[in-house]
């Protein structure tokens, strides 16, 4: 027996650190007031995420007490989930949430992201106090738990749950966390020895829930299915059994059944993105229009507007957009006009730098749309507005923009962004899931990356050859523009070759001017331009003179 476990769990109230996370000041002070009575006094009161933020950045919580509807379009379960994502709490520390809103949606939603308890307003002393005390006790029984989980201990925190059961008995929360470990580690006979040793305890949801995984894991999914089918019936606010329903009947290419069941889920927790996303995409895969449109509207009222996963979301449904376009024999405009509207509705929701970012994601959308309706130019022009604001500072673009952008800026050969966003990725953050999957996409074809190094290595080739060698330099553009004929730089050089030589039209040179005039250039490819413009003036002035 190991020793996180042979004695049970102590507490010293004092010790206890507790975050109240309430825009509401009175309510705040009132609940600091009850846990100053059964002697917890550390205790800290964020009124707004900010100071949430900066608590969770210098403090370790063992608890925190989120207010679900904090300010304007935004609520207490897209603050925890932005805290656990920058890693500014500890994997086992408790979390209450509490609310005057008794609607199935606020109490869904708060508890699908994994909290431990939810209370509702005005708050009952005695019930508070007992739950949170109940809460600390087993942050400290799961603590030792999940530390081996956060420094990739699999196999010992199995080790620790089941020590930990053999010592406690009876453990809903561990039984659990033991089930989804031996799932993950494909110890399907162990898995599902427990479960039935666990089911004898009782027949708790979350435990059904891991019967219906472990019979898909074992193929048997029409056995799982009709669990979950079950399971819905008998407990029909639990939305993790939607999802996983949604999930195998789409995997079995039950479409139709899959968007029911995915449906329901985004109406009971409208405020999860995920599942708005997995209604649009269950909606292009069966060509449903309107449902289509009905999720995005679900999503754009309700994305989350801290940090950039807002923008992730929004560039997948995107995705599932341009799936949807490609399938229709008509009516295309229609369709362009309806996620116009999406994005309206998302830009009432974000903050005024959030419709900033909106708007250059707009441009590169569009970009894509004239693209795929064979206007190129337009295209090119859409493109580089969206990536304007980001010249010489692509690190702080969003991933999604810069990801999205990739596939354009490489068809027209603009080896400049494309080298920004390539330096801006690799010294950046961990990529979203959307992103990642996209440029894994791009990664996977080897031919086109060896294209883009070609290119890259006979742009430097021909600037080096401006000055002394400009007619070789000259032949070298032009094959450039043959297979990337938008190539800003091919083009600026090849304006520069011709310019000294008389034998050449006017027309050479205007070709050039009129495919890179009229959009916004990044350096150095902008001073180049503005340098080729003023000499074309001048020599118009000689020639008049």
């Amino acid at each position: 027996m190991t020793e996180e476990f042979t004695k049970a769990p102590l507490h010293n109230p004092h010790d206890i650190r507790v975050l109240i996370i309430d825009d509401q000041p009175s309510s705040g002070a009132l609940i600091k007031n009850i846990l100053d009575s059964i002697n917890i006094t550390t205790v800290d009161i964020a009124t707004d995420s900010d100071s949430a933020f900066q608590l969770c950045k210098n403090t370790r919580y063992d608890l925190m007490i989120i207010d679900f509807h904090l300010e304007p379009n935004l609520n207490g379960s897209e603050l925890l989930a932005a805290i656990r994502k920058r890693n500014h709490i500890s994997s086992h520390c408790g979390v209450v949430f509490i609310s005057g809103d008794r609607t199935p949606e606020v109490i869904v939603t708060s508890m699908s992201i994994h909290a431990d308890s939810f209370l509702t307003k005005p708050l009952n002393i005695g019930k508070l106090k007992k739950r949170v005390i109940a809460i600390y006790q087993a942050c400290l029984l799961r603590q030792p738990i999940y530390t081996a989980l956060d420094n990739h201990q699999t196999s010992h925190a199995i080790e620790l749950c089941r020590q930990l059961l053999l010592y406690k008995g009876h453990n809903l929360e561990i039984e659990i966390l033991l089930i989804d470990l031996l799932i993950e580690q494909q110890d399907w006979q162990q898995a599902t020895q427990l479960l039935t040793t666990f089911s004898q305890h009782t027949n708790n949801h979350k435990l059904i829930l891991r019967q219906a995984r472990l019979k898909h894991r074992l193929d048997e999914t029409q056995a799982a299915i009709h669990c979950l089918r079950s399971l819905i019936k008998q407990v029909p606010l639990y939305v993790e059994a939607y999802d996983e329903l949604a999930t195998l009947l789409q995997q079995q290419h039950r479409y139709n059944d899959a968007k029911v069941i995915a449906q329901q889920a985004m109406v009971l927790t409208p405020g999860i993105c995920h599942r708005s996303l997995l209604v649009a995409q269950l909606a292009a895969d069966t060509n449903d229009l309107p449902l289509f449109f009905k999720a995005g509207k679900v999503l754009a009222t309700h994305l989350p507007i801290i940090g950039n996963d807002w923008i992730a979301s929004f560039a997948e449904f995107t995705a599932i957009f341009e799936q949807l376009v490609s399938q229709q024999l008509s009516l295309p405009q229609k369709l362009l006009i309806s996620l116009k509207t999406i994005q309206q509705h998302a830009k009432r929701r974000l903050t005024y730098k959030q419709q900033a970012t909106l708007a250059d994601f707009s441009h590169i959308t569009l970009a894509r749309f004239a693209f795929s309706t064979q206007q190129p130019l337009k295209a090119k022009r859409r493109l580089l507005h969206g990536l304007a604001r980001y010249y010489g500072k692509m690190s702080q673009a969003p991933t999604a923009i810069m990801i999205d952008a990739l596939p354009l800026l490489i068809h027209f050969g603009e080896t400049r962004l494309i080298g920004e966003i390539y330096q801006a990725l690799m010294s950046g953050d961990l990529l979203d899931d959307y992103s990642y999957r996209r440029l894994a996409q791009l990664g996977g074809n080897k031919f086109l990356i060896a294209n883009i190094r070609l290119l890259i290595s006979q742009l430097v080739t021909a600037k080096s050859m401006l000055n002394h060698d400009p007619h070789r330099a000259y032949c070298i553009y032009q094959t450039i523009l043959r297979d990337y004929p938008y190539c800003t730089e091919a083009h600026l050089g090849r304006i520069t070759c011709l310019l000294p030589q008389p034998q050449f039209t006017d027309n050479h040179i205007n070709d050039s001017l009129y495919l890179i005039k009229k959009m916004p250039l990044p350096p150095p490819l902008s001073g180049w331009f503005t340098q080729l413009q003023q000499q074309i003036k001048d020599e118009k002035t000689i020639i008049n003179v």
